[in-house]
């Protein structure tokens, strides 16, 4: 089985689009919210096809952002990433439904490209033996996770998050899965030893270029703003942190303790 990226419920790497700094511009940090799902949506990356939250849903309802802008206008709704809900658990209630065209492997280890909404799904599905990898290396996410929260009675020049100890003002895009990056260490192969790592970049090369075009033009809009982009270490992996940059996935590294030899594909599971 030529699939060996996993999917976690703690993130590999987190990025955090902070707007504490422009909190009392509640119609410029809608602009961002705009921006953000337009990109996700053209580099499909992050397609939101349903919201129950805000009872959305993309073929009855069209846009996403032009709903987000009326909900603005006429009710004093800032809905910044919280329309996605219950941490974007595929399958729960209020809880949003995102695409992303992802390639992986098929059964016969050839080649597949596909919208996915629940990467975890996807790798149970394709398990070479049944029960062989461990639940939490299937964690039912989204490819990429986009949270935050909404404000109402939102009002130019009084901060959206009004109450005497306000949190930060912010927006957090992460990925749970190792599927973005060149290079993987298999963590459910049996020969798995953590230290050398199989090549991942026949799958990394056809899609995260597009997450990358994605986190850069999501780190520009929030920057054009006033607000920052980059990448949080409190929700980071630690060696994780080495695979990425504040608005991108690094593709052009090697692993540091060598590569597992091509026979390694070749283990009974």
């Amino acid at each position: 089985m030529k699939n060996l990226w996993i999917q976690t419920e703690h993130a590999f790497v987190t990025w955090i689009a902070d707007f504490t700094a422009v909190a009392r511009q509640p119609a410029t940090i809608l602009e961002f919210v705009q921006a953000a799902l337009g990109s996700g949506a053209a580099h499909r990356v992050f397609d939101v096809v349903e919201a129950p939250a805000i009872s959305y849903r993309r073929d009855r309802d069209g846009a996403l952002h032009d709903v987000l802008t009326r909900l603005f206008e006429r009710e004093r709704v800032l809905d910044l990433f919280g329309f996605t809900g219950s941490a974007m658990i595929p399958g729960h209630p209020q809880s949003s439904t995102a695409e992303a065209t992802l390639c992986h492997y098929d059964r016969e280890d050839h080649l597949v490209e596909r919208a996915i909404h629940d990467l975890g799904a996807v790798l149970a599905s394709l398990e070479p033996v049944p029960d062989v990898i461990p639940d939490g290396f299937m964690t039912h996410y989204p490819p990429v996770r986009i949270t935050g929260r909404r404000y109402a009675d939102v009002r130019e020049g009084i901060p959206v998050d009004n109450r005497p100890y306000p949190l930060p003002v912010a927006v957090l895009v992460r990925i749970h899965s190792d599927i973005w990056f060149p290079w993987v260490y298999g963590s459910a192969h049996p020969d798995c030893d953590h230290r050398r790592m199989f090549d991942n970049r026949e799958l990394a090369t056809r899609h995260t270029p597009r997450l990358n075009a994605f986190l850069g033009e999501v780190a520009a809009a929030a920057r054009r703003i006033g607000g920052s982009f980059g990448v949080w270490p409190d929700d980071t992996g630690t060696r994780a942190a080495h695979w990425v940059t504040d608005d991108s996935v690094l593709l052009d590294w090697l692993p540091p303790a060598g590569v597992m030899p091509p026979e390694a594909l070749d283990a009974e599971w």
